[in-house]
């Protein structure tokens, strides 16, 4: 009888250990891919963009895209005013920008962007090209872990055969300490959301930015 009580109590505990443990491995090879690739085309996701070499050894690399119906100088005016002097990053402004809303106007007041320039947040430009990507980040943030982390986001925005961009956001870093690739997991669902709402911001603003400039198209009528 005891035997058989020992057998009884030890399912249930293997049924409690193994359906996290099932749940967690599928979070991690089928659910998480998904959010750190969202929006990418095939083979997007693996090609190798600027920036990727500022670092080296990384635990966590994203890459996500989005369609934007204007130009490639409309999307860049967003980009070039972006985690400056309090104008936002786009997307959890309450994580990334001090509560503040981010700008939805085009700033006249801040000078062309050069590599070096400070941001918010700690951050600072590490490359850029005019018309094309801008890299931000920081390589000693610090983390709850007590460890530092590197981080770089490039922004790329391209031109699509339609005429009209596409926005490329990859984010990568390394997380230091024994506990840096525990940390990253949550991190990137962090990233993933405020990725999501930096891309769906971006689009917005730069189709209206695009509709409120394009020129009217009228017809004149005849008597």
């Amino acid at each position: 009888m005891a035997q058989k009580k020992r057998r009884g109590g030890l399912l249930p505990l293997a049924g409690r250990v193994g359906l996290p443990a099932l749940l967690s491995l599928g979070y991690y090879l089928y659910i998480r891919p998904r959010l750190n690739e969202a929006g990418t085309q095939p083979g997007e996701a693996e090609r190798k963009l600027p920036g990727d070499d500022l670092i080296p050894v990384t635990n966590f690399q994203t890459t996500r895209a989005i369609d934007i119906e204007a130009p490639v100088e409309t999307v860049w005016m967003w980009l070039a005013q972006i985690g400056r002097d309090k104008s936002g990053y786009y997307g959890l402004d309450n994580l990334t920008n001090g509560g503040m809303p981010s700008v939805s106007y085009i700033r006249q007041d801040l000078p062309v962007p050069q590599i070096g320039n400070e941001l918010d947040g700690g951050y600072r430009i590490l490359d850029l090209k005019e018309g094309n990507f801008l890299i931000y980040g920081a390589f000693d943030l610090p983390t709850p872990t007590g460890q530092p982390m590197e981080r770089t986001t490039a922004l790329i925005v391209e031109k699509r055969i339609t005429g009209t961009a596409r926005l490329i956001i990859r984010t990568r870093g390394y997380a230091y300490g024994m506990l840096g690739k525990l940390y990253v997991l949550p991190f990137e669902i962090i990233d993933y959301l405020d990725t999501q709402a930096v891309l769906k911001n971006i689009k917005e603003r730069a189709e209206m930015t695009q509709t409120l400039t394009a020129p009217v198209k009228t017809t004149v009528g005849t008597v």
